[in-house]
């Protein structure tokens, strides 16, 4: 009764000064907080605690809150109703770019944010938009719907991947207020479903499309954290250029803005365009960028696997659980990672989870847990989990790095793949060929003489011998003997994932290298050369070279990250150790030398190099980014993995 009472007394004082205000109920979830109610209907916390006291001394689950709809009514010098949003403001937003998303002015934002004319907007803080109340004569049905069709009416628009409310506004000449006056569905929210049909002015017949506007150009919707910059990137256009084809942007950049932009000439990178060395950077000593990285980590922990209360059985899961163990040691790097940005001034808030906390969706899982303006999302390692990932991500721009895989996936323009693809791997080592084969017998032993591949190394090399197996997979010795020149260097190249071809050219050209001069490469080191018939000692006979996206470490040699683990975890790191050291260092040096990783990766020109791996991410023509950093590395006589460029 006692609450009642509050909320009837409530009701009747705040309907004194705001005749609009409606209130509406909310049972608490589990897995809500109090920011996340905020968050999600657009109240302050002071309103939320005012209506409801008992919030203060935390959340429950099944409580009924008392929830004010923030839609409220004051009267202006028009004598005409204006309604207010309230904006969050975001980095490097500014009043007039905030004005023009919401079709009003500079004047009327700070006419109701009195404190705008003498201070700058802050990141994060709040303000009240006006929007006045349009009416609209319009034929059309209010409501929003969604459509089965593919042919929609005059009057209609169904929302594509990644549209906003701005600019689908744009497209059809009116503001925001406008398009929200005809579907009052979507007021008040930032996101629309992909496929909801909106209620649209008709387009005049004689009309053309945008798309047909001018056959030179195209339209880009301006991602999250994109600027001037990233525009010259993407398109080759200065900030002026930019300006004189968009009038609207003279005030910057903004989120959702749609811009005229020349549209890009068709073709592909030719396949015979092979990659060459770059120069090293060392991104230590370029850092501007010291603003907190907020990091969110997707590791395999398979917590639901642990026992609580037993110790014993636990050390007994991680001996037994490959992938557990992996994951533990790839976060042991990732620490010690975070502990050297620190002590280059780099200050990082790391949130870990297991990556099946993925399953219910990571947008929700960012809400539930309050993780907010995320800088960089690094993993689940698992491929299709982490294109999931970047998938979900990608309106926000988030950045997703990939740590573990290179399989050949769908790419989004959030999406960092961190180890070379296959075809990249091959690139490099034709490349090393091209440029070192110079007076040597070039042969090549294969099982696929009509693949792509192997007809693009016989265009590189013209005259390279091919030898082809006999019937069953193997070879005699006189089979690739008859090819080897006696006078010279012979460089073999065996391109093969058959386990029979590969042990038996091997087990051939080891006998041969007795009396010839063999070196062994190969474009892909799959899993036949590791196959036990496969002995190490014929690999370091013949000089075994072949591109790798790491290199092994001599642990031998002083290294900060390598005493720096021994110190703290009493032994040395295994490969994925090392790589989540790696991986995760060169991101945050990333970060911290650019407004964020999307424009590092563009202006860095060259390769970052660490322990055992390096980074040289290059733009994918089918968005995101590739590692296009490779080594060549080769077996020596001592059975030592060494880098030969």
């Amino acid at each position: 009764m006692k609450k009642l009472i509050l909320v009837l007394s409530l009701i009747f004082y705040t309907g004194l000064c705001f005749p609009q205000t409606s209130y509406m109920s909310h049972r608490v979830q589990d897995g809500e907080t109090v920011f996340s109610i905020t968050q999600k209907y657009q109240i302050s916390e002071a309103d939320l605690f005012r209506l409801n006291p008992e919030v203060k001394k935390g959340l429950k689950e099944n409580t009924v809150l008392i929830i004010p709809k923030v839609l409220e009514t004051v009267s202006n010098p028009d004598n005409g109703e204006v309604s207010f949003k309230t904006h969050k403001v975001k980095r490097k937003e500014t009043i007039f770019g905030i004005a023009t998303a919401y079709g009003t002015s500079v004047e009327e934002i700070k006419k109701y944010n009195k404190h705008l004319y003498s201070s700058e907007l802050r990141r994060g803080e709040k303000i009240k938009i006006p929007l006045k109340k349009v009416t609209i004569i319009s034929p059309y049905n209010s409501a929003v719907t969604q459509s089965t069709s593919e042919e929609l009416l005059p009057g209609k628009h169904k929302v594509a991947s990644q549209e906003t409310k701005f600019g689908i506004a744009k497209q059809y000449n009116i503001s925001v207020a406008e398009l929200e006056a005809l579907n009052p569905s979507i007021y008040g929210s930032d996101d629309i479903s992909v496929g909801t049909v909106l209620n649209v002015p008709k387009k005049s017949i004689d009309e053309k499309p945008l798309e047909e506007e001018d056959s030179n150009y195209t339209f880009y919707t301006v991602k999250p954290k994109e600027g001037f910059y990233r525009m010259k990137v993407l398109f080759g256009l200065t900030e002026e250029e930019l300006k004189a084809l968009n009038p609207h942007i003279i005030d910057g950049l903004k989120e959702g803005m749609v811009i005229k932009v020349p549209k890009a000439t068709s073709g592909e990178t030719p396949s015979e365009v092979v990659i060459t060395p770059e120069r090293i950077i060392n991104l230590e000593y370029s850092l501007s960028n010291f603003e907190t990285k907020n990091l969110v980590v997707f590791l395999p922990f398979e917590l639901q696997k642990i026992q609580k209360d037993s110790l014993e059985l636990n050390e007994e899961q991680l001996k037994n659980n490959s992938t557990m163990r992996l994951a533990l040691d790839f976060y042991t790097g990732m620490l010690i990672a975070t502990e050297f940005a620190k002590q280059k001034g780099i200050s990082v808030k790391m949130h870990v989870f297991d990556s099946r906390e993925t399953e219910g969706g990571v947008l929700s899982l960012f809400r539930s847990k309050n993780i907010q303006d995320v800088d960089l999302v690094i993993g689940p390692l698992r491929q299709t989990l982490v294109e999931r990932t970047a998938s979900e991500l990608s309106s926000q721009n988030i950045p997703v790095i990939s740590p573990l895989s290179n399989r050949q996936g769908k790419m989004y323009s959030n999406f960092i793949q961190s180890i070379p693809q296959d075809k990249i791997l091959e690139n490099r080592m034709l490349s090393y060929l091209t440029a070192n084969s110079t007076g040597k017998k070039l042969i090549l032993i294969t099982d696929q003489p009509g693949s792509s591949k192997i007809q693009r190394i016989q265009n590189l090399f013209p005259g390279i011998v091919v030898i082809k197996p006999r019937e069953g997979n193997f070879f005699r010795t006189e089979d690739i003997a008859k090819g080897i020149n006696k006078e010279t260097e012979n460089w073999v190249l065996l391109e093969s994932s058959n386990i029979s071809v590969v042990s038996s050219a091997i087990g051939v050209l080891n006998s041969l290298s007795r009396s010839n001069s063999i070196q062994l490469f190969t474009t892909d080191k799959n899993d036949a050369f590791d196959f036990r018939e496969v002995s190490n000692m014929h690999l370091a006979n013949l000089d075994f070279t072949y591109p790798s996206w790491n290199k092994g470490f001599d642990f031998t040699k002083e290294n900060d990250f390598i005493n720096e683990y021994q110190t703290r975890y009493g032994s040395l790191p295994n490969r994925f150790a090392t790589r989540g050291f790696d991986i995760t260092y060169d991101a945050l040096l990333r970060m911290a030398s650019a407004d964020n990783i999307f424009d590092a990766n563009e202006a860095i020109d060259g390769e970052t190099v660490y322990v055992e791996n390096k980074f040289n991410y290059v733009r994918n023509a089918q968005g995101g980014y590739n590692n296009n950093a490779v080594y060549i590395v080769k077996y020596t006589k001592e059975l030592l993995l060494v880098e030969v460029e």
